[in-house]
């Protein structure tokens, strides 16, 4: 519960900003978009029966192209379509009975406009952040980030897309806008008045929050049909805690050609997995041919049943259940699943294009294989929380190694510690950068391994019990930024930290 004496301790946090900061932004240049955003409560159909309450992100554009916001149909906040070189306004309204604040997860922002949970609006008041659209075209997103209510405000609703497009990808060929599709897919329980299930228990701060059916775009059993063709499908592990390992139920293998921040580069190629390992926040994009199956058939995405490795606190027994599942009884890390069906349409198949990817001739995809500078952070548990390199989150506490140069190639290298008790997968996300997977190693051999995609770049990268995994990148600016396991529950738990900037 949100109580009086932590909404006070919230405000005293924000009011400590550094002088010249301030929570309604000073507007520099007009820019060619604005947004208003609302994060408010709604009724919406989700399951057969009654509505389902939620957190909803709602919006408008008040100045620019009518399309750079497409409402969404279900509980899911608008997309934001946005083009790079843009500069973009967005006023966040916030009319829930909690502080909140957004995340623009993947994008390269600003320290002012990035979602620090410092910058937590109250409530009943508004916020202005600014930024230009630096990203290359992708799949990225938005969702809050307060501190220690980041796992619930997600859950109840509070997430929306945010697609990037530019000139240079429009000219590769790949399938138009009409044969695009983004799938949303995150995981829920819900009551017998349709109400979804947040446990707040202590083994679900620790397991995370998981649920026994899968949403996709914030519908259940979500159908969708497809003509004979190829199509573009942009997968976007929305849920808190849960891992999917996606596959077609016909074994065919995926073709994927981005995984996360940008399209693969001509030297990596398409990469042709026999399904997707997705962790929490990771985001592949895949070209699928229905013109292979028969017209009038019907497939389905899957997620198919894994062991993530570890012990009883990891995918091992608490995945089978001896201490697995919480209030939620048989709801489990790596449990089979059914996430989508494909309606496979009639006529004959249109023949793919060939498949192009961009000729990356970005400095920076060299530069970053040649680090100057080495941080390192091992990912643990004591006493029943999350820490990194035994240190919990403060909220403007930053060590000796979190302080990391701007415009030089860092190795930043996650050490998952394993033991019998607390051996778990965690997805690490670094606020500010993109970043390339330089080397895995170690781990327990999980199956997951063959479905990971590590190629091109990347915001968020997942560990298994006992991997180290090294990224390389280059700040492109100073400023105070976040890193943290994407398990919401383990971010509010305080497996999370500070990591600064400097010039």
């Amino acid at each position: 519960m949100w109580t009086r004496r932590r909404l006070i301790q919230s405000m005293g946090a924000a009011s400590a900003l550094p002088t010249g900061w301030s929570m309604r932004l000073a507007r520099a240049e007009e820019p060619d978009i604005e947004l208003k955003l609302v994060a408010g409560t709604a009724a919406v159909p989700v399951f057969d029966g009654a509505a389902t309450p939620v957190l909803r992100y709602s919006g408008r554009v008040v100045r620019g192209r009518a399309d750079a916001l497409i409402a969404a149909d279900s509980f899911l906040g608008p997309t934001l379509n946005l083009r790079r070189g843009e500069r973009v306004r967005v006023e966040v309204d916030n009319q829930l009975d909690e502080p909140t604040v957004v995340h623009w997860h993947g994008m390269l922002v600003p320290e002012a406009a990035d979602g620090h949970p410092r910058l937590a609006v109250m409530p009943g008041r508004s916020t202005i952040v600014e930024f230009t659209v630096s990203n290359p075209a992708g799949t990225y997103f938005y969702h809050p980030h307060p501190h220690g209510r980041t796992g619930f405000q997600v859950h109840q609703g509070l997430m929306g897309l945010l697609i990037v497009r530019d000139a240079a990808e429009e000219a590769l060929g790949l399938p138009e806008p009409a044969f695009d599709l983004p799938l949303v897919i995150q995981d829920r329980s819900h009551d017998r008045l349709n109400r979804f299930i947040y446990e707040g228990s202590m083994m679900q701060a620790m397991q995370g929050q998981f649920g026994n059916e899968v949403l996709v775009n914030g519908r259940a059993d979500a159908v969708f049909k497809v003509s004979r063709r190829a199509w573009r499908l942009r997968l976007l592990n929305g849920s808190n805690a849960r891992i999917y390992k996606l596959a077609w139920s016909d074994g065919e293998p995926m073709r994927v050609i981005s995984s996360g921040s940008g399209l693969h580069g001509r030297e990596q190629g398409v990469r042709t997995v026999p399904y997707v390992t997705l962790a929490p926040a990771e985001r592949v994009e895949i070209i699928e041919d229905f013109g292979r199956r028969a017209e009038g058939t019907e497939l389905a995405l899957v997620s198919r049943a894994f062991d993530a490795g570890g012990g009883m606190m990891g995918g091992g027994m608490m995945g089978g259940g001896m201490m697995g599942g919480g209030m939620m009884g048989n709801v489990r890390q790596g449990q089979a699943l059914d996430v989508a069906r494909f309606a496979i349409g009639r006529g004959p198949a249109l023949r793919p294009d060939a498949i192009q990817l961009p000729q990356i001739r970005d400095e920076d995809w060299t530069r970053i294989g040649r680090p100057q500078h080495l941080v390192r952070t091992a990912l643990g548990f004591n006493h029943m929380q999350g820490l990194l390199n035994g240190r919990s989150f403060g909220m403007t506490a930053v060590a000796d190694e979190e302080i990391v140069p701007v415009g030089r190639p860092v190795a930043w290298r996650f050490v998952n510690r394993a033991s019998m008790m607390m051996a778990m997968p965690h997805p690490m996300h670094v606020h500010g950068v993109r970043f390339r997977v330089l080397e895995r190693r170690g781990g327990t051999g999980s199956d997951l391994r063959q479905g990971m995609v590590d190629d091109g770049y990347k915001d968020t990268v997942l560990l298994l019990p006992g991997e180290e995994v090294t990224v390389g990148f280059i700040a492109p600016e100073p400023g105070l930024f976040l890193y943290h396991c994407h398990n919401l529950e383990h971010e509010d738990g305080g497996m999370m930290r500070n990591v600064r900037f400097v010039s």
